[in-house]
């Protein structure tokens, strides 16, 4: 079993740890309720009360406010950030935070629906582009030309492939009467 502890985040003053073991990252949530000044006595009830989150707490030895080890308990990093947006306070702290979700929230799925809408439009472009370039093309004696080659080439490739099996199958019954 290994596990490791870093720092997980500078915020207001207070720097919370998380801890990686056996996979999973758990981070203390009572550092994060000092930090966002909200009561964690509260906000642990609430997570025995969540019908997800409740199956999810564990007890870990992680770092402590006062730099020791201590035994907190902790949620699965991949829960943290769900359950930080869920809880209820007047706490401006909570509420700068939630803010700055927001912002995060609204910037990845906008990005995403921007992104997509550009790379529609420029597909849209190039199929437009491609449109017009074969239609000059295709007005051009040196295309001509050249797709006149090109059926020569297949053409002669499809007579190469039958004279080939031609040969192949009048010489057939020659090698078996050497064989035998």
């Amino acid at each position: 079993m290994k596990e490791q502890i870093k720092k997980f985040l500078e915020f207001n003053g207070k720097t919370i740890y998380f801890l990686a073991k056996d996979g999973t990252w758990w981070i203390a949530i009572k550092p994060i309720c000092e930090a966002l000044n909200v009561d964690y006595e509260a906000q642990r009830k609430a997570i025995n009360r969540d019908d997800i989150l409740s199956l999810l707490p564990s007890t870990q030895t992680v770092v402590a406010a006062d730099n020791k080890l201590r035994e907190m308990v902790c949620l699965p990093e991949m829960y943290i950030y769900g359950w930080l947006f869920s809880i209820q306070s007047k706490s401006e702290e909570l509420k700068q935070y939630k803010l700055e979700c927001y912002k995060v929230l609204y910037n990845h799925f906008h990005g995403t629906i921007t992104n997509r809408q550009n790379l529609l439009k420029k597909k849209s472009q190039a199929k437009i582009k491609k449109a017009r370039l074969l239609k000059e093309l295709n007005d051009s004696p040196q295309l001509k030309a050249y797709l006149e080659a090109e059926n020569e080439f297949k053409t002669a490739n499809k007579e190469l492939q039958n004279l080939d099996k031609e040969i192949v199958s009048e010489q057939m019954p020659l090698w078996r009467q050497s064989v035998e």
